[in-house]
């Protein structure tokens, strides 16, 4: 099985994992279906109790899960530029009278779901390091996803949200939001393998992973490919390289000690 952390709509989600799921299968001969986890549960619980096989995550989920049960990163995404990382956005309503990251003090804000790395991780370092604190906001909340987080700039019902950088330059594309700040570039979201893999399967995916052509040879399989973190395939990944990361997030408290 293959889970997947909540990005967009539920519904997109699901369809854009089922398609991968269905790639995989054609490559390596093996069954893949979605996990679609219960209410209370979350990827890295399915990682770690043994529901599922292979996740499409964040870092963070992948921290979290590597540190609770020594689950492994196959490789990461590739964006339209062709860069294996990524950037987190703090957008605002095109007509904001809001010009920088200080100017937010005071403010309400929406973050996506609590384990987001785009959506809450590396903005809560932006803030930092621009010198806010959660409780320099008048109100701040945790969307969920990063459609939600958008629709709640969109609709004004907060003045400020984070997100993923790829829907981000969608939306200010449209003309729907104004990007505020941009945050450094960080290693990109991935494919982790649970810790009962088999060595033999895991080689097997990741190999696949690695010939995965979305935006030629392999277009015609996967839905909505180029709204993901990975639009342009994968290459390998190694824990080190998270290692910035991992330590922001534990400083947060997105990691236990």
């Amino acid at each position: 099985k293959i889970g997947f952390d909540p990005r967009l709509e539920p519904k997109e989600d699901v369809r854009q994992v089922a398609s991968l799921a269905e790639w995989l299968q054609s490559k390596t001969g093996l069954h893949f279906s979605v996990f679609i986890p219960e209410p209370a549960e979350n990827v890295v619980d399915g990682l770690c109790n043994g529901k599922v096989d292979f996740a499409v995550v964040g870092t963070v989920s992948y921290l979290q899960a590597h540190r609770r049960c020594d689950a492994r990163i196959l490789v990461r995404g590739l964006n339209q530029d062709g860069k294996d990382t990524y950037r987190a956005a703090i957008i605002v309503p095109p007509d904001s009278p809001l010009q920088t990251l200080t100017d937010l003090r005071g403010h309400t804000f929406a973050f996506g779901a609590v384990n987001s790395t785009q959506g809450h991780l590396i903005p809560r370092l932006m803030l930092q390091q621009a010198g806010l604190r959660l409780d320099d906001f008048s109100a701040y909340t945790y969307t969920g996803s990063h459609a939600e987080t958008a629709n709640a700039v969109t609709s004004r019902r907060y003045e400020a949200g984070a997100l993923q950088d790829t829907l981000a330059f969608d939306l200010a594309r449209r003309g729907l939001v104004r990007i505020l700040a941009l945050s450094d570039e960080y290693p990109s979201s991935g494919i982790v393998a649970a810790p009962h893999v088999p060595q033999q399967t895991l080689v097997m995916v990741q190999q696949a992973l690695l010939q995965l052509q979305p935006a030629v040879a392999d277009a015609a399989y996967l839905y909505q490919w180029q709204r993901t973190e990975m639009p342009l395939g994968f290459v390998p990944a190694r824990d080190e390289e998270y290692e910035s990361l991992r330590q922001i997030a534990q400083a947060i408290g997105l990691l236990e000690p």
